[in-house]
């Protein structure tokens, strides 16, 4: 009798191992090649990996948090450069459980890289409960969404193009600016009842990190933000990942002071930020390159606002990061930026990366009479919109 029972604890023990938690993806994507490999991505570095066999696959492990992932299948094994791959997929909230990851057929699932591929095909997860909390969010955003996509594409195509090209639909662009701003706020709005109301979940940690990035906001709101999620995913990855995100904006953070860094002015001479920003004033600080495509075609508008504002309270103070003096001096002479023109020689390894943390430009900061940021990375009718709410409406009819 005794050897039965011990038997049967150690049969139960055998099953509790096999048994042991963690997550199963199962995957059915029909028309899927035999033998294509399926990634589990975390970020962009694969964590896991699966095999397909008549349009299914299965991903299996563990998590210690539950997390964004992506899933995607790579139908592209021979090509090495990432972008020119054709990865196929979705992203997915993974905890420990059984998941099933459904979709009509490969040519359903949209591209990862392929941004001319558009695909609008519908994924079913199921079985994940932390994947259903995501979903209810996206849902509760998604008509937002879709409006301010609208009337962003509007906005492109009534302001935006025509822009680039000297023609400047002033009040067109004002009007679906001034649409967006509120859409975007009622975004903000949903975003923070999420957050107060699911502070356990890692859902919410992911729709801060969404708010951090679309809202405008001053360290104490950031301070603010970081404290609402529970103490009990501070250890998280995505955590610390949102916590950097806010360290990375505090410099450019809504009412902070503006850093003066070390600069080149037209002649060679080196001179300081703080020698051109203006007290009393407003001031307009824009990053930019000659080789960047997107920061050249910005550069009508600005002459349009600077033929409006430039002589009566805006101060333009244009910050390349060019390397390359003679590169530099030919875009000006081009340009034609009749406002004060400073450079950043040392590049992505100068202080205005260093200090400001601009990864990327166009970059622009709009500073008020005390040196203070009012608004950062705007442009185009955004730039419109504040300059009006500011200093009056100046442009022409």
């Amino acid at each position: 009798m005794k050897r039965l029972l011990y038997g049967l604890i150690c049969c139960g023990s055998l099953m509790a191992c096999q048994q042991e938690v963690g997550y199963r993806i199962n995957g059915s994507v029909p028309g899927t090649p035999d033998g294509m490999k399926v990634y589990l991505f975390d970020q962009n570095t694969p964590v896991d990996s699966a095999l397909t066999k008549d349009g299914k696959f299965l991903l299996q492990g563990k998590v210690e948090v539950p997390a964004l992932y992506g899933v995607f299948i790579d139908l592209t094994p021979d090509v090495n450069v990432d972008y020119q791959k054709d990865l196929r997929g979705s992203d997915i909230f993974v905890d420990n459980s059984d998941i099933q990851y459904t979709c009509a057929s490969i040519d359903s699932l949209p591209s990862r890289f392929n941004f001319q591929r558009k695909v609008a095909g519908k994924v079913t997860v199921s079985g994940s409960p932390t994947h259903d909390l995501y979903m209810k969010y996206r849902n509760a955003v998604k008509s937002s969404n879709m409006k301010k996509s609208e009337a962003w594409d509007k906005y492109l195509k009534t302001y935006h193009i025509p822009a680039g090209e000297g023609t400047f639909n002033t009040r067109e662009g004002i009007a679906l600016v001034r649409q967006m701003d509120a859409v975007q706020k009622q975004i903000e709005q949903i975003q923070q009842d999420f957050i107060k109301a699911n502070p356990q979940s890692p859902v919410a940690i992911e729709v801060a990190l969404g708010l951090v990035y679309g809202k405008q906001m001053t360290k104490k709101e950031m301070d603010q933000l970081l404290q609402s999620i529970d103490t009990s995913l501070w250890k998280a990855p995505a955590y610390k990942q949102l916590k950097e995100s806010t360290g990375n904006l505090l410099p450019v953070a809504i009412g902070e002071k503006y850093l003066d860094i070390e600069l080149i002015d037209e002649t060679g001479k080196t001179v300081r930020l703080a020698d051109y920003v203006k007290p009393g004033q407003y001031n307009m600080v824009e990053f930019w390159a000659s080789w960047c495509g997107p920061c050249r075609y910005e550069i009508p508008h600005l002459r349009h606002v600077y033929e409006a504002y430039g002589k009566d309270g805006l101060n333009m103070i244009s910050v390349s990061i060019d390397n390359k003096d003679k590169d530099w001096k030919a875009a000006l002479k081009e340009e034609k930026m009749n406002w004060t023109q400073l450079c950043d020689m040392k590049g992505w390894q100068g202080e205005v990366v260093s200090k400001y943390k601009v990864m990327g430009v166009p970059f622009s900061l709009l500073l008020d009479g005390e040196g203070k940021v009012i608004a950062r990375e705007v442009r185009g009718s955004e730039l419109d919109v504040i300059l009006i709410d500011r200093l009056g409406d100046k442009f022409k009819e």
